[in-house]
């Protein structure tokens, strides 16, 4: 697996638990739910992004065995 796909993975999870782990500890706050938003908002953009990494990367790896097309 590519550094950049464990980046993609390392970050989304990251995010999530964070996200996870504020809105537990918050309790039901405005600013604490807010903040788990964001988390899991950042979390869906690095898993997304990787799907699209994904997609590019076998899309190259089609390219250089068939190169005419």
């Amino acid at each position: 697996m590519p550094g950049e796909n464990r980046f993609a993975i390392g970050a989304g999870v990251v995010a999530l638990v964070a996200g996870i782990a504020v809105l537990a500890a918050a309790g039901g706050g405005t600013a604490a739910t807010i903040a788990a938003a964001m988390l899991f908002g950042i979390s869906g953009i690095a898993f997304v992004s990787l799907v699209f990494l994904i997609v590019g990367q076998s899309e190259e790896r089609d390219r250089r065995r068939r190169p005419g097309g």
